[in-house]
């Protein structure tokens, strides 16, 4: 069954906001091109759906307003805003995604023919960050589909993987470019959630100064806030080495996400993962025990180290730097 558009429950459409709508081709049927790396190469019917995506924000103008788009090759991605003020905005967004539909359909295939599925995935966008993630994620689709469609070996999952620096009898999963755990200069890093949104700015500068001028490479989690702030300017502002130990059960048909793509393509990333219950969700004391492994993995490497960055006992905007311990504490 396919999921349609629907009214948010709760949601004001009048005053105004942001959405993000997924619509597909029955059944997920290449038609609308190829994707050579970052790029989506437009066959003619993907340039038809390209132009009538178009005409219809232009026929929607001061109610519709494109934000980001993508044609894939069997599916499209939009992120749109509307202004307040519209009482009927529900009926004119339906409107709006439906012309583009019904055009596309009649100009690619002639009256009658269906190429569309029924209805659109669709997400209102909440905050400022959410409609960057959304036009993240949109900008890097074309990328994630090559590297899961195009280049195979990029995103190979490897079973049983050894990994001696994690000590015990535990099976891994990894995908990604194996090669990075013979590098030197590994650093683990773990940042703690108490550390302020305030003091992150000058955590992540200074974790980029280590990157750029030190040669480092980073081995984490990347699950705290901060250390999603650290993965993002690494993957987008330079060219280290990334090892992440995912906390969640790792699929044999391994799907990249948020900045990842952008590592998998330059071999800059490697993910390991427990060959654990995949129905177990992460808990807490999984988290740091996947720490104190990024610790031991930093230990092993040359010229390798460990850091902790924590909120002084005072509070503030100020951080601590300190060296991660080799064992949890007892």
């Amino acid at each position: 069954m396919h999921k349609t558009h629907r009214r948010f429950q709760g949601y004001d459409y009048s005053r105004g906001g942001s959405m993000f709508v997924t619509t597909s081709l029955e059944p997920r049927r290449q038609l609308f091109g190829r994707v050579d790396h970052e790029r989506v190469v437009l066959s003619e019917a993907g340039e038809t759906a390209k132009r009538d995506l178009l005409d219809a924000a232009g026929h929607f103008a001061g109610i519709v307003t494109l934000r980001s788009w993508e044609i894939m090759p069997d599916h499209v991605h939009i992120r749109f805003t509307w202004p307040p003020g519209h009482a009927d905005a529900v009926k004119q967004i339906g409107a709006f995604v439906g012309r583009f539909k019904q055009f596309s359909q009649y100009h690619i295939a002639g009256r009658g023919a269906t190429i569309w599925e029924e209805g659109y995935h669709d997400h209102i966008c909440v905050s400022e960050r959410m409609n960057r993630a959304v036009d993240a994620y949109v900008r890097n689709n074309p990328l994630k589909w090559w590297l899961m469609h195009g280049d195979s070996s990029l995103m190979h999952v490897v079973e049983p993987f050894p990994l001696p620096a994690a000590g015990g009898d535990d099976f891994w999963r990894a995908v990604g470019n194996f090669d990075l755990l013979e590098r030197q200069r590994l650093v683990s890093l773990r940042i703690s959630r108490q550390v302020l949104e305030e003091a992150l700015p000058e955590v992540v500068a200074v974790c980029r100064r280590w990157a750029v001028e030190k040669g480092y490479a980073y081995v984490s989690t990347f699950f705290s806030p901060g250390e999603r702030a650290v993965l993002k300017m690494l993957a987008e502002e330079t060219e280290a080495p990334v090892i992440r130990l995912a906390p969640t059960f790792m699929e044999l048909a391994y799907r990249p996400h948020g900045h990842e793509p952008l590592l998998f393509a330059k071999r800059r990333l490697l993910v390991l993962s427990r060959m654990a219950d995949p129905a177990e969700p992460p808990r807490r004391d999984e988290l740091l025990g996947l720490n104190y492994i990024a610790a031991a993995v930093a230990r092993a490497s040359e010229g390798g180290r460990t850091v902790y960055v924590a909120a002084p006992q005072g509070g503030g905007n100020q951080v601590d730097y300190r060296e991660h311990p080799a064992q949890p504490p007892t």
